[in-house]
């Protein structure tokens, strides 16, 4: 049996397609029925024509941090896809951040020990690497600078990784992907979705750093193929291609027949939000959202090698033009 976390997200609701697509026997996490419907949605969307695709999945309605509900599910199970997380760039989000990436990993990496689960596939991110400024394409082999600011969002997953890489250290077989800002279509208010809704509201802005892409199609067949192989633990960088956040935002922006961005959001501009930011903090008229390592971030020019799959395993990975054709024309459907 195949356990699935974060099924209403937009890699876990995928790797569940895949999954349902191969017959196989499948548990899956969620928490609310409002995110379960637009799974329910989705795999209609990908599969008109066999509606028991969804009903083979078993749900099972549970939260990372809830371990006793959790280790009833895992009596059940072999496998293991660790695709929930919180994803949030927020100051004011440290704590959740940390209660559901680092402690809630720890859970099912507890549990997966415990009960003998044969792999581990876990979904990181680039934000986990961590890597000296002065690196200019960042590969599987740099290692976390700790004398770096980083973001909640990057501390959180690369507590997350140490937990996984620990139960590696204790005998459990993991893989770990790093995929960069995942493409894809249909989630259209989380992830890369929110993203691609501003574009098509027109940004005036764009950050001046690079961006290291990916479809979310190559993430879930790099998943499962990496389940399916001999590799293990280890880690893969997913990157099909890197580009400017201005080329990004002009392509989505372009496709949805939307204005391209004008303006550069240099570090000086970002960082005289950030004083405002701060200074509307200290007053008690908003919560603290930005921090210099997101401005750090947003104005990169690091890009990311992801060709280390395309060695190991006979991986490629899918034409970018056709992710951005893709999700534009299933954007244009849908709005």
């Amino acid at each position: 049996m195949i356990l699935v976390t974060g099924g209403t997200g937009m890699v876990g609701a995928h790797v569940l397609f895949a999954l349902a697509k191969k017959n196989l026997p499948t548990l899956a996490l969620y928490r609310t029925e409002e995110r379960l419907q637009k799974v329910v949605n989705l795999f209609k969307l990908l599969a008109p024509d066999n509606p028991n695709y969804f009903n083979q999945i078993k749900w099972h309605k549970a939260d990372l941090n809830d371990f006793l509900k959790l280790e009833e599910i895992f009596t059940k199970v072999t496998l293991v896809y660790h695709c929930a997380a919180k994803v949030s760039f927020a100051q004011y989000h440290l704590e959740k951040l940390n209660k559901t990436n680092i402690d809630g990993t720890a859970n099912i990496i507890n549990l997966a020990l415990k009960y003998k689960i044969k792999k581990v596939a876990f979904v990181s991110s680039i934000a986990s690497l961590g890597v000296e400024n002065t690196v200019t394409l960042v590969n599987e082999n740099h290692l976390w600078n700790s004398s770096l600011l980083h973001t909640p969002y990057a501390y959180s997953k690369y507590g997350a990784e140490l937990e996984v890489w620990r139960g590696s250290q204790e005998g459990l077989d993991v893989v770990i992907v790093n995929p960069g800002i995942i493409l894809g279509s249909h989630f259209w208010e989380r992830s890369s979705g929110t993203l691609i809704r501003r574009a098509a509201s027109g940004m005036l802005f764009y950050p001046t750093g690079n961006a290291g892409i990916v479809a979310v199609e190559d993430v879930v067949k790099a998943l499962l193929m990496l389940m399916d192989s001999s590799v293990k633990n280890e880690r893969f960088i997913l990157t099909s291609k890197n580009m400017k956040y201005r080329e990004l935002i002009e392509k989505i922006a372009i496709g949805v027949g939307s204005k391209k961005p004008k303006f550069a959001l240099s570090k000086t501009l970002l960082y005289l939000l950030y004083i405002l930011d701060k200074t509307a903090f200290a007053l008690g008229l908003k919560k603290s959202f930005l921090n210099r390592a997101t401005i750090d971030s947003l104005c990169s020019q690091q890009r990311y090698d992801g060709s280390k799959i395309e060695r190991v395993l006979n991986f490629t990975y899918q034409d970018v033009c056709s992710t951005f054709s893709k999700i534009n024309q299933d954007f244009n459907t849908y709005f």
